[in-house]
């Protein structure tokens, strides 16, 4: 008999706990978009796409890192269209009659008829995102995520430091003396750059060696190999922010 009940209160809790808590209790919360920036979406095909911040898609994109739910999106249709699909939210995805759809400012305003990265947020919107058939609403729907939107502009640069070198003595990428005010390299090095942005997503890191732009990333690690010759090199980094932002740092370097 005992046996039986821990049985049955095992599977209970198991069961509980694979259910994602977003398909039991939906979501509600405020987020900040801006205007002027940009995101990052990756569609399922693995194409990368700019989209506005915002928008209905900025706010579920928001919404997703503050809750920790994740979400996909379709570009099937997108060349014909020229807008993307939200296809599965938190692992619950479009099946049949059911999927997710989204409107802004229901009821007082109608269904919106464009792609989510297509429709631009206003200061006091409220993007309702909601799982249910395709007759259904904010109001009768299975799961409803309510975002309040807030929009203003970013212009707050991003933070960019050369982590590497950092002044001393490198012999083929390691540091063995350390000393402030400039760094001498003997063979090849790694030049890592640390950017980060409070506010949006970084865009890119450019190289500078002398004024000359040598190297681009646009993903993180930002690092460039420095194999040039003997001579003194100042080495900038700039780094831009999705709102156009950007921040610099810079160094010198004795190669010998």
């Amino acid at each position: 008999m005992k046996k039986g009940i821990i049985a049955i209160l095992v599977g209970i809790i198991l069961t509980t706990t694979m259910i994602p808590a977003l398909a039991i209790d939906g979501w509600e919360g405020d987020v900040n978009l801006f205007k002027n920036a940009k995101f990052r979406a990756i569609a399922k095909s693995g194409k990368e796409y700019k989209i506005n911040h915002a928008t209905a898609l900025g706010a579920l994109h928001e919404a997703s890192k503050i809750a920790e739910f994740s979400y996909t999106i379709d570009d099937s249709w997108y060349v014909q269209y020229g807008s993307l699909l939200v296809d599965s939210v938190n692992g619950i995805k479009n099946e049949g009659m059911k999927g997710w759809q989204y409107w802004v400012n229901y009821p007082d305003e109608p269904l919106p008829w464009v792609g989510a990265d297509r429709y631009e947020v206003k200061e006091g919107d409220v993007v309702d995102w909601f799982y249910g058939d395709f007759s259904s609403n904010p109001s009768n729907c299975d799961i409803l995520i309510r975002i309040r939107v807030h929009v203003s502009v970013d212009d707050i640069a991003p933070s960019v430091k050369i982590k590497k070198p950092s002044g001393g003595i490198y012999i083929f990428d390691r540091q063995i003396i350390s000393f402030p005010g400039f760094s001498i390299v003997i063979g090849e090095i790694n030049v890592e750059v640390d950017a980060n942005d409070l506010q949006c997503e970084i865009e890119k890191v450019e190289f500078y060696l002398n004024g000359e732009l040598v190297y681009r990333a646009e993903k993180e690690p930002y690092i460039w190999l420095f194999d040039n010759g003997k001579g003194k090199y100042k080495l900038n980094a700039i780094a831009y922010d999705m709102a156009g932002n950007n921040a610099s740092d810079e160094a010198i370097l004795f190669k010998v």
